[in-house]
């Protein structure tokens, strides 16, 4: 109780930035999820992973060394409402804004963004996946994509009242000749991911 009581605060207004991850992961003795499974506290330690150490949970943690590093905000890291409405550019124009995410459920890893296509291609959206996204520059509020608006008209038709199943994502990755396929099957929306707990 005093632990969760005394962690570090954040500000929700914000941005989730690594450096505000990093220390809440570094204050309960937590494995960073883009660590290499070893958790490694502000004094530069290396323990065991976790669970392994049975003490791990029972001692107050003690805070890290100040890092200069730490306190600049890390502002690659957007909360998905943020980046709703961005604008999608393709090599040659505009195509339309981020209305969702397609989220998987295992990871939590954007599989693809949801485009409403009305200002283009009136009446249609389509899914454009992370891996087209060329640049995304956060003050203009635009994502740049590596493809041309033909290719996005031309992909695999998006109802958004169907799963996006492992055959979707195999016609769709063939399309944008990606190769391999995500192996898992099952997507979220971000708003119903959101809104489920």
């Amino acid at each position: 109780m005093l632990q969760v009581r005394d962690c570090p605060g954040i500000n929700t207004d914000r941005p989730v930035s690594r450096q505000m991850e990093t220390k809440i992961y570094d204050y309960y003795g937590w494995s960073p999820y883009w660590g290499n499974g070893l958790f490694t506290n502000g004094y530069g330690y290396v323990g065991s992973p976790v669970g392994g150490d049975p003490f791990l949970l029972t001692r107050r943690p003690q805070p890290p060394l100040a890092d200069p590093q730490r306190d600049s905000d890390d502002l690659c890291l957007r909360s998905s409402n943020e980046v709703i409405g961005y604008h999608i550019h393709t090599s040659d124009g505009e195509i339309g804004h981020v209305i969702d995410f397609l989220l998987d459920d295992a990871d939590w890893s954007i599989r693809y963004l949801v485009v409403d296509t009305k200002n283009w291609w009136p009446g249609k959206k389509v899914l454009i996946s992370p891996r087209s996204a060329r640049e995304i520059e956060w003050g203009k509020k635009m994502v740049n994509l590596d493809v041309d608006r033909q290719k996005v008209k031309d992909s695999p038709a998006y109802d958004p009242s169907t799963i996006v199943d492992r055959a979707y994502d195999e016609r769709f990755h063939g399309h944008y000749g990606y190769g391999d396929v995500h192996p898992s099957a099952r997507v979220h929306s971000a708003g119903s991911a959101s809104n489920s707990g």
